[in-house]
């Protein structure tokens, strides 16, 4: 952020070219690509609390944290808009410079950024916990046996009462019946999921705006909208054999090969990202799937023997040393993933 303080609208449209201190990676594209995966992680990320999910598990879509600790500011939200911004304005430039985000977004997050109003709907996707426990009960349920109002309590962590907020003028006062509870779910969704994070949403789309003009996006559904920013974490085995290129014809190479389908097949969806992003820089695939990597993916064989595997991520390439067996080529290429997937060298 300090780095880039004094950049214009044009110096964001600028190519950026990365260097990553002690490494020796050079930016055809692919420590481009990593450098804003690891940018995008650190905004993005519920740990780092600039974002936070309903849910308490890691699979959560993330929203603007109205809690968040003090040192996180709303410039945080103008500076997240614009990396979101230059990352779309990337992948306008043509599938060569295609740059996506790493995040996945609540869904009313992502309405809000086209301009949708928030209904009650989203709470099922966004907050599965508060959809099953309150919002589906109260559409199910005769509210005439139930004592509810038109506010919302706000608690501490430690359940110490923090204020009461009216939806409704004098809310405290307005009971929700079987007439108007819908009406009270539109405002329950309007606090919790839009006027809550108003500030932040609006310092976002100040950053975000700043490179892509709001009538470009408002043409887009949030999930067209999702596709755009983020691609799919989706993987297809048969979308990936479809779609790779191949150098080596050698009897040890196609063994390898071989191998290597073997194993890939039993990747869970972490380890397929794993994958991506040790040989392309980003662990998502853009919205067409493995046909619209370009480069395509390129298994090649090194002139090496039982080394690890390595990639080249400007070229989406990945390099497979010959093994004695099965067992050593999955161990090494399970290693490579895991431990290399991040930093760039020369060998």
């Amino acid at each position: 952020m300090k780095a880039i303080k004094g950049f214009s609208t044009s110096d964001w449209c600028k190519s950026f070219e990365i260097t990553f201190l002690q490494e020796a990676g050079l930016d055809w594209g692919g420590v481009r690509r990593e450098w804003f995966e690891l940018i995008c992680q650190s905004l993005f990320n519920a740990d780092n609390q600039l974002f936070h999910s309903f849910k308490k598990d890691k699979q959560g879509l993330v929203h603007p944290n109205p809690r968040r600790p003090p040192h996180l500011k709303l410039k945080h939200y103008e500076f997240a808009g614009r990396i979101v911004g230059k990352c779309l304005y990337e992948s306008a430039l043509g599938p060569t410079y295609r740059q996506l985000v790493k995040a996945r977004f609540s869904r009313s997050f992502l309405a809000q950024l086209i301009g949708l109003r928030v209904h009650y709907k989203y709470f099922e996707q966004d907050d599965p916990e508060l959809w099953v426990s309150k919002i589906k009960y109260i559409l199910e349920n005769d509210m005439e046996e139930l004592e509810v109002y038109f506010a919302e309590e706000e608690y501490s962590a430690d359940g110490q009462l923090l204020r009461t907020v009216e939806l409704v003028p004098n809310g405290a006062r307005v009971r929700v019946t079987n007439a108007n509870k819908l009406q009270y779910l539109d405002a329950l969704a309007q606090y919790r999921l839009a006027t809550s994070v108003k500030e932040e949403l609006d310092y976002f789309l100040r950053g975000l705006n700043d490179l892509i003009p709001d009538n470009l996006l408002c043409i887009f559904d949030e999930n067209e909208l999702e596709l755009l920013m983020c691609g799919t974490g989706q993987y297809s085995i048969a979308d990936f054999k479809a779609h790779h290129a191949v150098s080596g014809s050698s009897y040890e190479f196609r063994k390898v090969l071989e191998w290597f389908w073997t194993a890939v097949s039993s990747f869970t969806e972490e380890e397929m990202g794993r994958l991506l992003q040790f040989t392309t820089g980003c662990s998502q695939l853009p919205p067409g799937g493995f046909a619209e990597l370009s480069p395509r993916f390129h298994i090649t064989s090194p002139p090496t023997f039982g080394a690890l595997p390595t990639a080249h991520t400007c070229f989406n390439q990945l390099c497979l040393p010959d093994y004695d067996n099965y067992e050593q080529f999955e161990r090494a290429l399970r290693l490579a993933i895991t431990e290399g997937s991040e930093g760039f060298g020369m060998i």
